[in-house]
């Protein structure tokens, strides 16, 4: 109802075929994801489900919104978030070096480091959060620089970036880590055609320089990485994988893989989907203990356990869109962040915490709407 509402608020000949796409496809998704509460036998939990996904619904509001913000609202908005990141980030690093033997300690066994001043949140989910907020601050100090915005907000922004940008390294979330560098790297190529062979001759030594330097002054990314290389060869060699987080993780997606089979039309309902999964680990692999029988985290497999295969690609159609080429031309912000997205959404449950799903809404129609305002701005 309050999407139809929104919608009947938006001028759709304002928007591209690729928003018009994404608002439509955003829409079926909730609408089948609100079906599976009545597949549910656990209703609370279904109910308490859907509330927490109830920002997919506010997609389209959101994309309007953004459609009607100036260039400098834009930049501001960027400084806001980048600002709101860097806090806990700053006190979360802080934490770290304080209790850095205990913590290094805790990385090497497959722990994530805690998040000060985040209010519970999970580590991954921060690091995503925080990727979508360093590429964002990319992209906006770009578009500054290239228009010869360089006051003080432009130098404010770009410390905040910087920092971001070494603290996340530290914390050393990996799906965070792999989900910003795939996004930047997109981003990249879409300004190749536009960077001059002398800014090139910087640009590349300094693509490859900075995140070797970031490694190698970062303990806790280094562990991380040897805690990773462990992780694979437990799943290579089928060893016992409680105490390992990746190859946990390859045990949970097998699980989710056979419970999808016998639920592949409707799925299991968004309100039983958890305890069906535990349960079911019994038969794909009973030597994994209580404690670890988990979700697969992985958005894509655990959005069709709990409504069904064609809701589960639906999931994945809004990625397909923001990819298609539209009037001749890639939209390449929109690419950046919804492969940001896919990417994160692979290793981590990006809709199961609201925190995440409302980033994923807001990163989403930021992208949508980046190019149209820039073009709007510039005429």
């Amino acid at each position: 109802m309050i999407c139809v509402l929104g919608l009947t608020q938006i001028n759709l000949t304002r928007l591209s075929k690729q928003q018009r796409h994404l608002i439509v496809v955003f829409f079926i998704f909730f609408l089948l994801i609100t079906f599976s509460v009545i597949n549910s036998e656990n209703l609370d939990e279904a109910f308490r489900k859907l509330v927490l996904k109830l920002p997919i619904l506010f997609f389209p509001l959101a994309l309007f919104s953004f459609l009607k913000l100036q260039s400098a609202t834009v930049q501001r908005l960027s400084f806001i978030v980048s600002y709101a990141l860097f806090l806990p980030a700053v006190v979360s690093v802080y934490n770290y070096f304080i209790n850095k033997e205990l913590f290094d300690d805790l990385i090497l066994q497959s722990k994530p480091l805690p998040i000060e001043m985040g209010y519970g949140i999970y580590h991954i989910q921060f690091s995503i959060i925080l990727a979508s907020v360093i590429l964002f601050g990319i992209i906006t100090l770009h578009l500054m620089f290239k228009n010869r915005q360089l006051g003080l907000l432009f130098y404010s922004l770009l410390i905040l970036v910087v920092v971001n940008m070494i603290c996340i390294h530290i914390l050393s979330a990996r799906t965070g880590l792999l989900a910003l560098y795939i996004g930047i790297v997109l981003w990249l190529i879409s300004q190749f055609r536009s960077i001059g062979k002398k800014q090139l001759r910087w640009l590349l030594p300094l693509m490859l320089i900075v995140p070797v330097v970031l490694f190698y002054s970062s303990s806790s990314l280094r562990n991380r990485m040897k805690n990773t290389i462990e992780d694979f060869n437990v799943v290579m060699t089928h060893k016992d994988a409680n105490d390992y987080s990746f190859a946990l993780r390859v045990r949970a997606w097998q699980n989710a893989i056979d419970v999808i089979k016998q639920h592949p039309v409707f799925g299991t309902g968004l309100g039983d989907a958890e305890q069906v999964l535990f349960n079911n680990f019994e038969s794909v692999d009973a030597s994994i203990a209580p404690h670890n029988r988990k979700n697969p985290h992985f958005q894509l497999m655990e959005t069709a356990v709990q409504s069904g295969l064609i809701c589960g690609l639906l999931y994945l159609m809004i990625f397909i869109v923001a990819w298609i080429r539209y009037e001749g031309a890639w939209n390449f912000k929109l690419i950046a962040f919804a492969m940001l997205y896919f990417v994160a959404s692979c290793f981590e449950s990006i809709l199961e915490r609201q925190a995440s799903d409302v980033a994923f809404v807001f990163f989403i129609a930021l992208g949508a709407a980046y190019t149209s305002i820039v073009s709007r701005t510039s005429t």
